[in-house]
């Protein structure tokens, strides 16, 4: 009754709360600080940093969240992301020198909360769902969250394309009905809570960590992807977050969870191989997003309109095609280990690279419309991609990880798709300048970084096992 009644209320809530957390979203925001702020490749490097902002800071979440009521926090961090949504009608009142960085600070704290509600939310539906349910119940949710995300930045756009300055009653609008999803939230109740709190402190008291739903391994049918990031071009999509050891809760946690990560490299040399490839992987997407999104929004659609087209080129066709073919590349993720589902992986990546590059070549040598076309390409080959590096981001790690060590492994992805989650948009965004803004040579560096990883990855899966270890259920 109770897993009935829970539900009910978060799919209602998923009709109405994403509606405020979309318009954060990294690709549509980009867009907006573009065409309406001028944003710079700096500050679009900011908005693209966004989600590695949040993984980082997700630990902390988790835990603020051990021995607390989760549904009023997960309430408390959903009002302050309606919040910052709203406010963003003030940046009409700001200088336009102010207004753009005014709204990346708004977007990055956004984001920074929603990973909080993505982290307390998990251990929400570890408690009122089984495990035979609990993936097909998850699933729907986050198909109509996606739906509502992929609706809301479409006629966003549409607004904005018939008037630019549509954000000042966009933004606020879609917070007003965020809140009711906020309320719909509200009537959830935990399964056993109170025990489940006690529990939790219990175990801090005698000195023992928590393991948070990424170490329950798990085949890929049951991984669902968040919503928010179908539409990056990155790993940004962290599901599973781990609790740190309780002696983290002390005041130098964050230096010994560094110690921690460096032991796990250290000791586990295939792990350590594996993280080097899946770090120039990560950086090779994560390096060129924020260039991709300045010139299709400023260089091959217009710089002050065509919202719909360029959010469709950025957002819609990479979510479409992430969530068709996601469903598709878990069979083969059950069957094969890590390192050989990353082979076929970063093949499709490495097209990825070509077809953008081409793109770029086509649009400032021939005609921006027909680059943006093969951009649009690029774009559905990204969605291809990203279906299988959202499985293999949060369950490969399985691969090398015994249950007990699980949510070690996992924080050292965290950790590490963070560190390059922050400085890789920077850093290309530093080569596109310094090559004077001529997008295609910073493809060939991202496309060879991509290459590197790829044969790599090729080098570790001659010497890997046959299959993939499944899981007890």
């Amino acid at each position: 009754m109770m897993a009935r009644l829970s539900y009910r209320y978060e799919m209602r809530a998923a009709l109405t709360f994403p509606l405020a957390a979309s318009l954060a979203e990294g690709s549509f925001t980009s867009v907006v600080a573009a065409k309406n702020f001028g944003a710079s490749i700096i500050l679009m490097s900011v908005i693209a940093a966004a989600p590695m902002f949040g993984n980082i800071i997700a630990m902390m979440w988790s835990e603020i969240a051990i021995g607390r009521r989760k549904v009023p926090l997960v309430n408390m961090l959903q009002g302050g992301v309606v919040l910052m949504i709203a406010s963003v009608a003030l940046d009409v009142l700001l200088p336009p020198a102010w207004a753009g960085w005014i709204f990346a600070s708004q977007i990055v704290a956004a984001r920074l909360l929603a990973s909080g509600i993505t982290t307390i939310r998990a251990a929400i539906w570890r408690a009122n769902y089984p495990r035979t349910l609990r993936g097909h119940v998850v699933s729907r949710i986050s198909t109509v969250s996606t739906a509502v995300l992929a609706a809301t930045t479409l006629v966003g756009s549409r607004l904005l394309d018939h008037d630019a300055w549509a954000y000042v009653y966009l933004y606020p609008s879609a917070a007003m009905l965020g809140v009711i999803g906020i309320w719909q939230f509200s009537k959830i109740r935990v399964r056993q809570e109170p025990a489940m709190c006690r529990r939790e402190e219990e175990m801090l008291g005698r000195g023992f960590g928590r393991i948070a739903p990424a170490a329950e391994k798990t085949l890929a049918s049951d991984y669902v992807a968040r919503p928010e990031n179908l539409s990056d071009t990155d790993e940004a999509n962290v599901l599973n977050y781990v609790t740190p050891d309780p002696e983290h809760r002390q005041p130098r946690w964050l230096r010994r969870m560094f110690l921690q990560a460096w032991d796990v490299l250290r000791r586990d040399k295939d792990f350590r191989d594996y993280q080097r490839w899946q770090f120039l992987s990560g950086m090779s997407f994560m390096m060129f997003q924020p260039a991709l999104l300045f010139m299709v929004s400023r260089q091959m659609t217009d710089p002050r309109h065509e919202y719909l087209l360029a959010t469709t080129v950025v957002q819609i066709i990479p979510m479409i095609f992430s969530i068709v073919f996601a469903p598709l590349w878990a069979p083969f993720f059950d069957r094969v280990h890590i390192t050989r589902f990353r082979v076929a992986q970063m093949s499709v990546a490495l097209g990825v690279h070509v077809t953008i590059l081409a793109g770029a070549i086509i649009a400032f040598n021939v005609s921006p419309l027909w680059g943006l076309a093969v951009v649009a390409l690029g774009q559905a080959l990204v969605g291809i991609s990203n279906g299988a590096g959202n499985l293999a981001w949060n369950l490969g790690h399985n691969d090398y990880a015994s249950t007990e060590d699980a949510a070690k492994y996992m924080a050292v992805h965290v950790m590490l798709t963070g560190v390059r989650g922050c400085l890789a948009p920077f850093f290309g965004s530093f080569i596109y300048q310094a090559l004077g803004g001529r997008g295609y040579l910073l493809f060939v560096i991202s496309g060879a970084t991509c290459l590197v990883s790829l044969l790599g990855f090729r080098s570790m899966a001659k010497r890997a096992p046959a299959k993939h270890a499944v899981p007890a259920q």
